[in-house]
């Protein structure tokens, strides 16, 4: 259970932020737009991995992903690479997110995040209690850390039944409100020995992609939990030690997703004005150097550089650096800060 009036203004925020972000992505061309969501697709495959500890190929991902995404299809397809997996079920979830969430799909998920190619030989169960053994999860308590042991959940077999139940029933619930309740509530039942976080996080981006009534994602919601992990830890470990009132994990993750779509106007934001910035300077001849330092700065969001640090990125002399820097000057495209002598350094000019 949880206090709806108490979400609402944060529900109502989140919501609110949802569509200034697809409003924002309209107004990018396609070329842009398909690499915004590539990026963003690719960057939450990696983070909710790692928040499990696995690190992914990601070139692999990056590979997987484009091809997926450009055909705007997908059916999962068997393979023994852990990076191909991971990706293959994110996309799932995303062009697929109108699909019901079913026993067969989850153990689909389960098999392609293992790598196992041999799946349809493989025994289908849920974990039985006796199986599950409770695991010691990090508390930050006043500065040191401690560790509190996750109850044994009871029947996993009716709670599987109960939850599909549920996730796949037309209630009147915000599919926001039920992204966060579906995650939870996956945790809780642990249904499998390993990839629970990752499959209840592919079970919510679901719901949140339902909410958009998009195929799409801009935003990041596993890196703003990855960024904040002893927050994550402590919260859903005391929601599930507590009593059966979810409304502050629930504010825990609308907080989170709001912060990850801040990050992600902001990116979008950025990509805008450098599709304003070039297209303004389209005419400006410039040379690979200054093409390459040009698009570090407005990328990597670096903000500024000295005249020694291109050199040494460009592996040029001094006096060729300070050259192109003064060039770019000249033509309006960077400018000199404030600070001199050492300090000297330059920045996009971004002026209108």
């Amino acid at each position: 259970m949880w206090d709806n009036k108490e979400l609402s203004s944060l529900l109502g925020d989140v919501r609110n932020k949802q569509g200034l972000l697809t409003g924002k992505i309209s107004l990018l061309g396609n070329y842009l737009k398909i690499n915004a969501i590539h990026k963003a697709v690719v960057s939450e495959i990696m983070s909710s991995a790692r928040l499990e500890g696995i690190a992914l190929d990601e070139e692999q991902v990056v590979i997987t992903a484009g091809q997926y995404l450009s055909k705007k299809r997908f059916n999962l397809s068997k393979t023994d690479d852990i990076s191909v997996g991971a990706t293959q079920i994110f996309i799932d979830s995303l062009l697929n997110y109108g699909k019901l969430i079913t026993e067969e799909r989850l153990f689909l998920w389960k098999y392609a995040l293992e790598g196992n190619i041999d799946y349809e030989n493989s025994v289908v169960g849920w974990n039985k209690s006796d199986m599950i053994l409770n695991y010691p999860v990090p508390v930050q308590v006043e500065r040191k850390m401690e560790y509190m042991k996750l109850p044994i959940p009871p029947d996993t077999e009716s709670e599987m039944k109960s939850f599909l139940k549920w996730l796949n029933m037309d209630i009147p619930t915000d599919p926001v409100i039920k992204a966060g309740v579906a995650y939870l509530r996956f945790i809780v039942v642990r249904p499998f020995e390993k990839n629970n976080g990752r499959i209840a996080r592919n079970i919510a981006n679901i719901f949140l992609s339902r909410a958009d009534n998009l195929p799409e994602r801009l935003y990041n919601l596993s890196a703003q939990i990855e960024s904040e992990r002893i927050q994550y830890n402590n919260i859903i470990t005391y929601t599930q030690t507590g009593g059966l009132d979810i409304t502050e994990w629930l504010r825990w993750f609308l907080y989170s997703l709001e912060k990850a779509l801040i990050s992600a106007e902001d990116a979008l934001t950025r990509v805008l004005n450098k599709a304003k910035y070039f297209e303004k300077h389209r005419l400006v001849t410039l040379n690979e150097r200054q093409l390459k330092m040009i698009n570090m700065l407005w990328d990597a969001n670096e903000g500024s550089i000295s005249s020694t640090t291109w050199a040494t990125i460009n592996n040029c002399s001094p006096d060729s650096a300070l050259r192109d820097i003064q060039d770019l000057i000249t033509k309006k495209m960077l400018k000199k800060e404030n600070a001199g002598g050492r300090s000297t350094s330059y920045c996009i000019n971004d002026a209108q």
